[in-house]
């Protein structure tokens, strides 16, 4: 996910970006790179996993976006 920090110092902002491990489901089979998710927070599945996928919705050919639930 994409955001912008602002930095006091230098009166700006600054590109932040975070990635994270979700857990895909089998049901989901048809995701491709590009797909627009919606994760929700779960009990931890490993070490670093502690979202789910909850919501696939096809991309449209648009730019990377983020929903909120």
């Amino acid at each position: 996910r994409d955001y912008l920090h602002y930095i006091r110092k230098y009166n700006r902002f600054g590109k932040r970006h975070k990635n994270m491990s979700v857990h895909l489901s089998p049901c989901f089979r048809d995701v491709q790179i590009g797909d627009i998710v919606t994760v929700g927070e779960c009990r931890p599945l490993s070490k670093t996993v502690r979202f789910n996928v909850l919501k696939v919705t096809k991309a449209a050919g648009t730019k990377k976006q983020f929903q909120k639930f």
